[in-house]
């Protein structure tokens, strides 16, 4: 497998802030207040768990993977995907890692507890507690610098429609009337994109519905991420994977996709096979 490491540093990546985490002492009690609830699993910047969690940490820019590193494992993580590989053991997460705001985050509970710490919640204060070597780390929540109604906010349904509609793009030929077909679910101006680009999409390749979350940009635009593996690469050390990146408008009271990109890259294996 070959993938460009890219140093975790202050200044080599704006995957991580442009701030440092102080580091805990014994018997301290550090406080972070970049916590994220998705999907009702919390995240935290990775940045904390190179900082306060006792481990060496790696990220690969172009594969958008992460090598977190003990005396004892090795633990490879990978944005969008739920699995993750302990030494040659995949595991599922309950959450995928999601790049917010420029920002990788992975889940508090899977990497806390491979660690070897202790994690409790406090549904009261919507903060977790994190015990380690006689060390606490309390994890707060940061507020939503975008405040929307929840009555504007995209719901999973709608979410899960546009994803197929998308899935439908491939097949184009098919369909008649494609601007009209398409309008409930496409800007105007993603349809002439489409029409342009007829070969945009293969035709096997069906993306399953999203599990990374949306995050909202502005009062009416929102993002969203989805990762399809392709297949294993000829040493079947790692994967090929296709993301489509996904730009979303409300307007005139409905959630439509405006702008769509894709890009390939290559990631650690993580027991996928096609």
């Amino acid at each position: 497998m070959i993938l460009k490491k890219f140093t975790l540093t202050l200044l080599a990546c704006v995957m991580f802030a442009a701030f440092s985490t102080p580091s805990l002492a014994e018997n301290d009690t550090l406080e972070i207040g970049t916590g994220v609830l998705s999907n009702n699993r919390v995240l935290i910047p990775l940045r904390v768990v190179s900082s306060n969690l006792g481990a060496d940490v790696t990220w690969y820019k172009e594969g958008k993977s992460i090598r977190i590193k003990t005396d004892e494992k090795e633990i490879w993580l990978v944005v969008n995907f739920k699995n993750a590989r302990v030494n040659e053991q995949i595991i599922k997460m309950d959450s995928p890692v999601e790049i917010i705001r420029n920002t990788a985050y992975v889940p508090l509970r899977f990497v806390s507890q491979i660690l070897g710490a202790k994690l409790e919640w406090n549904p009261q204060t919507k903060q977790a507690i994190i015990h380690l070597n006689k060390q606490n780390m309390i994890v707060s929540m940061q507020e939503e610098t975008i405040q929307i109604p929840d009555s504007v906010k995209i719901t999973k349904g709608r979410i899960n429609v546009l994803s197929e509609k998308l899935n439908e793009i491939s097949g184009l030929s098919q369909i008649k009337q494609v601007s009209t077909y398409f309008k409930p679910y496409f800007t105007e101006d993603l349809i002439k994109f489409i029409l342009k680009r007829q070969d945009l999409v293969s035709d096997w390749m069906v993306y399953d519905a999203p599990e990374t979350s949306v995050y909202y940009t502005s009062s009416t635009t929102a993002t969203l991420s989805q990762s399809f593996v392709i297949g294993n690469t000829l040493t079947g050390d790692s994967h090929y994977v296709n993301d489509r990146n996904i730009e979303l408008v409300y307007s005139n009271g409905v959630w439509k996709v405006n702008q769509l990109m894709f890009n390939l890259r290559e990631i650690p294996y993580l027991g996928y096979d096609r």
